[in-house]
């Protein structure tokens, strides 16, 4: 088997590799592959191709990350992504302290990352709380409602 067919084959399990996981860290490494395989197809330096892959890398790096990160920001700053969570009970795992940066509930058997909703509010472990809101991946949680005080003291 050739290089190039090599590094066509690793820029192949790379790129399942990246759709399966939606990371985009491997992204640059793909297009790194694929600059190796050209070069050696058309006989390039060693040293040229190494040089060629590493700037593609961290070009595709430094454009792609940013467009991407901008776009799925956008989409969780409106909450759509989440907004099932919106309304659920959870239980407090670890108990949510703003001031700690502190907190994590589960919701029907998924676990989260949460804030209060109000600072002065802190939830201990086993509380149930309501999540009233969602910002990024972080529920925001409050005092369940109709039901007897779960918040503690900071």
């Amino acid at each position: 088997m050739s290089i190039p067919v090599i590094w066509l084959l690793i820029a192949a399990a790379l790129a399942v590799a990246e759709i399966v996981t939606e990371s985009f860290f491997l992204a640059p490494l793909v297009a790194a592959s694929v600059v190796i395989a050209f070069g050696n197809l058309v006989g390039l330096d060693t040293v040229l191709i190494g040089a060629l892959a590493f700037s593609v890398a961290v070009m595709t790096l430094l454009v792609l990350r940013p467009l991407i990160r901008r776009g799925r920001m956008d989409f969780a700053v409106g909450g759509a992504e989440h907004d099932f969570v919106v309304g659920q009970i959870g239980v407090v795992e670890e108990r949510v302290v703003n001031q700690e940066s502190t907190g994590v509930i589960q919701i029907k058997g998924e676990i989260w990352t949460a804030r209060a909703q109000d600072d002065s509010q802190t939830f201990a472990p086993g509380a149930e709380v309501e999540v009233v809101g969602v910002r990024g991946a972080v529920a925001l949680v409050e005092e369940r409602r109709n039901r007897s005080r779960h918040s503690v003291p900071a």
